[in-house]
């Protein structure tokens, strides 16, 4: 059939059931997005002001709905402003396709100075993805296509990158459009049933088991598994950020944050993670790991991850669902009787909150949301420090997939643009987003998108005027040589106002409580700017020491 390369593009989108797109045009991209038009009905498509949010808007989409999305933005500097959001996706395993165009083929990487070239965008983009492709002609679009969509259905999602030329999207060819395919990611062939019956024998045997359980179980749909495994071994489930929401916190068994795990981690005598690089048993990123005296059982679809932080007994490389669930069945033949372990577990929950009960006020602001939200309602955060507070375990999470952080990246500013994706996938539902006012500025453009959408996402702003971690660093670490790190804000309530999002100013926990509260009813694009204390003078779980003097370096 003769169709041009744009067609065969936007064809070959919705074919493989990317149906949902993210979008910043420009002149490259001309021809594709004409052939967009032709056919928009069977797409629903946002555009924003600033190539970063197409990335992040299609990371929140993708994560919080486990469905495959696209964004669309120019070569070059275009697709440069979202590579922070395409290395959240690859941290957080997102099934995320991006698609940029290219100067003309016969001027990739002549280093001539084209509009918009960049040496090798193709491998520069294949180091955030896993995989990247340029399509050279009209006729291998639709197979370019259909191997990203392969890639991003098959093992462990991740991003992947397309790219066309502007004259390859002009030119009329003859281009077979291929029918669309259901991959089958979940194969019964893959579970090993020996290493399934050793598992369920150490298990079996295991005095005080401990399930650990990262974002690969909620990309696998098997939260239901894992809590009918934890229901058979009595065992706790220890849920990385990533994971919040395996299990349903305000019970004994659903556990998350660094207390629980630095006491349940060194006493279990075996430790099943699944879908979690366990990097717990390195260092967190925080310059100390976590004692292991027990086996590891690890199960992960990504056979890169089995073993990277810790040994593992046994390693299961399959699907999740599959693998929880047929440790389940197995288990019927091993499982010894227990001890309930509930009360236990309820104490040391208790102990959890009472130890974080010392950060008074981002307790009382973590403690307002909760109270409000409904309870398949959803928290987006950030590096900031309720969004500390709230990752590390003091907000307890009710349900999957309705809690994301930016994964081992920590991007700050990636938290307001996922917000605003998450919303769109998720549109019955109330959406909170957990931002400081230094990482909230990264997209404050995105008012703009928010307003012209109706998108009712409600946006916290936590106010102190200053890049606020960075200055308690600063001040108490490095001898009060504070730089670089004051703000000058606006009043982002009456900015929000002028942009059309209707802005709140609340100065304490109630308030933010009743205001919260106003917002959910209201069902409409929401900014409430909360002022905070400075950050250097809030209560912390990890007391800094002084570093000592330098050495006095006298060069003049």
């Amino acid at each position: 059939m003769k169709m041009t390369g744009g067609q065969a593009l936007a064809h070959s989108l919705r074919i493989e059931g990317i149906d949902t797109l993210f979008t910043l045009p420009g002149i490259q991209l001309d021809y594709f997005f004409d052939a967009l038009w032709e056919i928009k009905d069977e797409f629903t498509i946002f555009h924003t002001r600033h190539e970063q949010a197409t990335g992040y808007m299609a990371d929140g989409y993708s994560r919080s709905t486990g469905k495959p999305s696209g964004f669309i933005v120019v070569p070059g500097p275009g697709v440069l402003n979202t590579t922070a959001a395409l290395s959240t996706s690859y941290a957080c395993s997102s099934p995320v396709v991006c698609i940029t165009g290219q100067i003309d083929s016969h001027l990739i990487d002549q280093g001539v100075g084209a509009l918009h070239e960049i040496n090798d965008q193709v491998g520069l983009l294949a180091h955030l993805t896993k995989l990247s492709e340029r399509g050279e002609t009209p006729g291998e679009i639709p197979a370019m296509m259909r191997r990203a969509s392969r890639a991003i259905q098959e093992g462990r999602p991740r991003p992947v990158s397309v790219e066309v030329s502007p004259d390859v999207l002009a030119t009329v060819a003859d281009v077979t459009l291929l029918e669309p395919e259901t991959i089958n990611h979940r194969n019964a062939a893959d579970i090993d049933s020996d290493l399934i019956e050793e598992a369920a024998k150490l298990l079996g045997n295991a005095e005080s088991p401990v399930i650990c359980a990262g974002g690969g179980v909620l990309t696998a749909e098997a939260w239901e598994e894992v809590n009918e495994l934890s229901e058979i071994l009595g065992a706790p489930v220890l849920m990385t950020s990533n994971g919040r929401g395996i299990v349903d916190e305000r019970t004994p068994r659903g556990l998350s944050g660094r207390f629980p795990t630095n006491e349940l981690v060194p006493n279990a005598d075996v430790i099943l993670a699944i879908g979690t690089r366990f990097s717990m048993a390195s260092n967190m990123g925080l310059g100390g790991g976590v004692t292991v005296t027990g086996k590891l059982i690890q199960c992960d679809v990504d056979r890169y991850e089995i073993g990277r932080n810790y040994p593992a007994e046994i390693a299961l490389q399959s699907d999740a669902k599959l693998t929880t669930a047929a440790i389940c069945e197995a288990l019927r033949a091993h499982n010894k009787k227990r001890v309930s372990r509930d009360a236990e577990l309820s104490d040391l929950k208790d102990r959890q909150t009472a130890g974080m009960a010392g950060m008074t006020w981002q307790a009382g602001m973590s403690n307002a949301i909760r109270e409000v939200l409904p309870e398949d309602g959803i928290v987006v955060s950030e590096s900031t420090q309720v969004g500390y507070f709230v990752q590390g375990g003091g907000f307890p999470v009710y349900k999957p997939r309705s809690f994301f952080t930016s994964g081992y990246q920590g991007t700050l500013g990636y938290g307001y643009p996922t917000a605003l994706g998450v919303q769109v996938g998720n549109p019955d539902k109330v959406v909170v987003s957990v931002n400081g006012d230094g990482g909230f500025m990264y997209n404050v453009q995105e008012l703009s998108t928010q307003a012209q959408y109706d998108i009712p996402l409600i946006t916290l702003v936590f106010n102190d005027g200053l890049f606020g971690n960075v200055r308690r660093i600063q001040e108490q670490k490095y001898n009060g040589h504070s730089m670089s790190t004051d703000l000058n804000n606006p009043d982002f309530a009456a900015l929000a106002e002028l942009f059309g999002v209707t802005g709140y100013q609340v100065q304490s926990a109630a308030e933010l409580k009743t205001t919260l509260s106003r917002a959910i009813a209201d069902r409409k694009p929401a900014l409430i700017e909360v002022q905070q204390p400075r950050t250097p003078d809030l209560a912390s779980p990890f007391p800094m020491q002084q570093e000592p003097p330098r050495p006095v370096v006298e060069l003049i």
